[in-house]
């Protein structure tokens, strides 16, 4: 459960009235997500979720605010944020928690069939078609945050980690290969499975832009590959990932370069998801149930470069 912060029923009860949305009757800790804590909160108008977000600062928190408001212009499906009623979509409480409130959305995480990912497809594509803002960071799990953890780590406990001294040998051979001059936009940076949310088998929206970013296309297309594409077992489903590809290409068609560079971009990606696991739960919150959880993209990589 990505539960790190707790809320007392007078915070609950403050958090609420800032908003037009009733008087609170439960708060439930969801399961779900790695950075945030979330909460099912039931007011005497209706169900929302209640997030306090654990890992962004406040420059941070506003960009993605910005980010949300421009996809609203261009009506993307997606949640956003509720107004307080000072206007502000974000709210700081006394302990200094960054807490934001969204509609309640109903749905579920897909299981990864071939409409599934056909429509997750669509979706990305037709993100990619909206144009970044300056404000927009680089690919937030990638190269700019793995080159300084792994030059902050070889004096700590963690240099000699096997997963360090793994992720060191791959860079060292996919660094070369990343091409800067791919086609770049405007990226989710984390579209895995439980960041979609499905009513049956029929898309509600796409979710938690907190890694939004402008990057390589790829970088998008390899990502939701490796997060979208793969059983629980972690074995790639050829017939989702195919229907993936052909409905993203017809919407947004890749170049020939970007064919080339493909395997490459989903390897990283794998490698990029599995550094953010293990930082977070081996040295930021040490979690002994998800202190492994990096393995499982260290084997998705694996199984992709075998098939490969």
């Amino acid at each position: 459960m990505a539960q790190y912060t707790t809320l007392s029923s007078e915070e609950i009860a403050d958090i609420v009235s800032r908003y037009t949305i009733g008087t609170p009757l439960t708060c439930e800790p969801l399961s779900g997500g790695f950075g945030n804590s979330n909460f099912k909160l039931t007011t005497t108008d209706g169900t929302f979720l209640l997030k306090i977000c654990n890992e962004k600062n406040l420059v941070e928190l506003y960009k993605q605010i910005t980010l949300l408001e421009h996809l609203q212009q261009h009506a993307y499906p997606t949640v956003y944020p509720l107004m307080q009623k000072n206007g502000d979509a974000l709210h700081i409480t006394l302990k200094n928690y960054n807490v934001m409130i969204y509609p309640f959305l109903v749905g579920s995480t897909p299981v990864p069939s071939p409409r599934v990912l056909s429509q997750i497809g669509e979706a990305l594509a037709k993100l990619h078609h909206i144009p970044p803002f300056d404000a927009l960071p680089s690919f937030p799990m990638g190269m700019a945050q793995i080159q300084p953890f792994l030059d902050n780590v070889h004096t700590t406990e963690f240099a000699a980690h096997p997963f360090v001294i793994w992720l060191q040998s791959e860079l060292e051979w996919i660094v070369p290969e990343l091409d800067k001059s791919l086609p770049t936009g405007l990226l989710h940076g984390d579209l895995f499975l439980d960041n979609t949310l499905f009513d049956g088998d029929q898309m509600v929206a796409i979710l938690d832009f907190e890694e939004g970013c402008h990057d390589t296309f790829l970088i998008d297309v390899g990502m939701t590959i490796i997060g979208c594409c793969y059983s629980k077992e972690h074995q790639l489903k050829l017939e989702s990932l195919h229907s993936f590809l052909d409905a993203y290409n017809t919407l947004r068609p890749l170049t020939d370069i970007e064919w080339d560079s493909l395997d490459c971009y989903v390897y990283y990606a794998a490698i990029a998801i599995a550094f953010w696991r293990f930082r977070q739960f081996n040295i930021r919150y040490p979690h002994t149930n998800r202190g492994e959880s990096y393995q499982e993209m260290m084997v998705r990589a694996t199984n992709w470069q075998s098939i490969n």
